[in-house]
């Protein structure tokens, strides 16, 4: 019998509709309750990679690195810890 293993390093980013990938409160909500997001995730596509970006340069989310690669925890977001 062989094993399958199916590594998925999504918080629910990529399965948001497309406009709603473009919608701050939207991408704010997923990140809320997921309180992390992968690298992979974070630049699946341009409209994601664009927002992440912009949360991220806006301040209205904080982050660290200390779950490992390719997850980034959300610690804050805006101003509100996690």
């Amino acid at each position: 019998m062989t094993a399958t293993f199916i590594d998925s390093f999504t918080s629910g980013l990529e399965e948001l509709p497309r406009r709603k990938q473009r919608d701050p409160d939207a991408v704010l909500a997923v990140l809320r309750a997921a309180k992390r997001f992968s690298v992979f995730e974070a630049t699946a596509n341009s409209t994601i990679a664009r927002m992440m970006e912009e949360l991220q340069r806006l301040g209205r989310i904080s982050t660290d690195n200390s779950c490992g690669y390719p997850w980034i925890n959300v610690t804050a977001i805006d101003g509100v810890p996690l």
